[in-house]
């Protein structure tokens, strides 16, 4: 059940973060917006299961890790 929650909280805030940084981008143009937008929405839950499914929350944290240790 945690991996459920996991994918559903971290699929929402992909979604919010597509819509948001959409719109502040991209022209006010509601057909610029869907073509641009909706395939980062459908890309969302492929991200997601990466991140939470696949370890993919883990990955990202060594490679931050990793840069800012040589500093």
């Amino acid at each position: 059940m945690g991996h459920l929650r996991a994918f559903v909280v971290t699929l929402l805030a992909l979604d919010a973060l597509v819509v948001v940084v959409g719109t502040y981008l991209l022209p006010p143009d509601p057909f610029a917006q869907l073509v641009l937008v909706g395939p980062l929405l459908l890309l969302a839950p492929v991200v997601a299961w990466w991140l939470v499914y696949r370890d993919g929350f883990e990955r990202v944290q060594a490679l931050v890790e990793s840069d800012g240790g040589g500093r």
